[in-house]
């Protein structure tokens, strides 16, 4: 029975192992002095380095330990700008969509995000659900409860009219209307749960000017309607009717001397048939010309108060007409606002889409850069794999020869097979 070994090592070329291992030492290595990691493999791509201000005003720097300190000790960073540049000025720094500086990194890539609501949808929302006013802090409303201000105007306006029309529905007095205000009605606890009417009061004044008292204040009774000037026709006519009355006892007492009469008893009844005469016609004109203006007063007035009422009865479906329309403006201009809200929002939502693909395909690049030396270590290993290889090979073989006694018996074996030892010689 045979048996065999081979051994067979394969040994790169001595450039392409000097390769390997420089290659090796810049993804992965180990000081065992220092006791230090180094290499790529050791640092995530993911995270760049802060710049910072250098010490020695040499410029930028990523080494904390070579940074300018500020007064309390820190390392002093620099912000990136819009522009591209670096700045140590917080307030310069360009910010992201959270408001936040962003500080300069040489390499790595910037986390993931998604890109919150833009400004304008923003405006959107607030548009909708209300914005305050940050000097009045009043609420301004385009789309829910826009309708509302209108809705109050349009209940001020109906309120009017019930007014208006419940006024125009009184007595007719002819001293004038009460005026009235409206007053709160107050629970027990202090809240307003209605209103009611009360009426205005005047104070009653006496010749000299003291308040002798309280009264309604009336408005549109017939004495506002009074011919002021009634009393001094009056007196006229008074001094007319005096004048003749005089005149006709002149006369009389003229005739009585002619006949030898004066100062008789026939002179006095006439005297005083006069005086009957002038007082039964001064009482008739004084009342003819009284009545005469009590009813022109009466009549103005009473029309002056059917045509109040009517006014007030056209007022009342003027007020409800408007409320209408006031209302159905306040619907009109929340639809409005509706259609407002929707193009903004989806403007916005537009701006949002580009930001975020623009932000995306931004990391996205980043993320390549960040990766590039992988790439290359992945490269540079596929092509060290299609490199021809020299190869050195030991062979040992081995064949075990068989026992020399065992060759011995073996024929010994046969011999005894083919004869008869003891027989050589013998006589036949």
């Amino acid at each position: 029975m045979a048996e065999s070994v081979v051994k067979t090592m394969d040994l790169m070329p001595e450039y392409l192992e000097k390769m390997f291992k420089d290659l090796m030492a810049n993804v992965f290595q180990y000081d065992e002095e220092s006791g230090e990691f180094s290499g790529i493999a050791t640092e995530s791509p993911l995270y760049g380095k802060q710049i910072y201000q250098a010490a020695d005003g040499s410029g930028t720097t990523t080494d904390p330990e070579l940074a300018a300190l500020d007064e309390a000790g820190n390392p002093v960073s620099y912000y990136q700008t819009a522009d591209g540049t670096y700045t140590t000025d917080a307030s310069l720094a360009e910010l992201d969509q959270f408001g936040n500086p962003i500080f300069a990194t040489e390499g790595g890539v910037a986390p993931p995000t998604k890109i919150g609501f833009t400004d304008l949808q923003q405006k959107a929302i607030d548009m909708l659900m209300g914005e305050k006013d940050p000097v009045t802090g009043e609420y301004s409303y385009s789309g829910l409860g826009a309708y509302k201000p209108y809705l109050d105007m349009a209940e001020n306006l109906y309120k009017k009219s019930e007014e208006a029309i419940d006024a125009s529905t009184a007595t007719y007095d002819p001293l004038g209307q009460i005026q009235y205000d409206m007053k709160d009605v107050l629970d027990d606890e202090g809240n307003v749960i209605g209103q009611e009417k009360v009426a205005q009061m005047q104070d009653v004044l006496d010749d000299e000017g003291n308040v002798i008292g309280q009264e309604e204040v009336r408005k549109g009774g017939y004495k506002d309607y009074y011919d002021p000037f009634v009393e001094d026709v009056i007196d006229t006519t008074l001094a007319d009717l005096y004048d003749i009355r005089q005149t006709e006892a002149n006369e009389l007492m003229g005739k009585a001397a002619s006949m030898g009469a004066f100062g008789g008893s026939r002179a006095a009844v006439a005297d005083q048939e006069l005086v009957r005469n002038y007082l039964r016609e001064a009482g008739a004109q004084g009342s003819a010309l009284r009545s005469e203006a009590f009813n022109t007063a009466m009549g103005y007035s009473t029309d002056a108060f059917e045509n109040a009422m009517t006014r007030g009865q056209t007022a009342g479906q003027m007020f409800q007409d408007l409320g209408t329309g006031i209302g159905a403006l306040g619907e009109a201009a929340q639809a409005l606002g509706f259609k407002d809200i929707n193009a903004a929002f989806n403007v916005g939502s537009l701006e949002q889409g580009q930001l975020q693909a623009e932000y995306d395909a931004e990391r996205q690049a980043q993320l390549e850069e960040a990766y590039e030396p992988f790439a290359l270590l992945s490269y540079a290993a596929d092509m060290m794999q299609g490199i021809p290889v020299s190869g050195t090979g030991l062979t040992a073989a081995g064949t075990p020869q068989g026992s020399p006694t065992a060759n011995v018996v073996t024929d010994t074996l046969g011999l005894d097979a083919g004869s008869d030892l003891f027989t050589l010689g013998s006589k036949t």
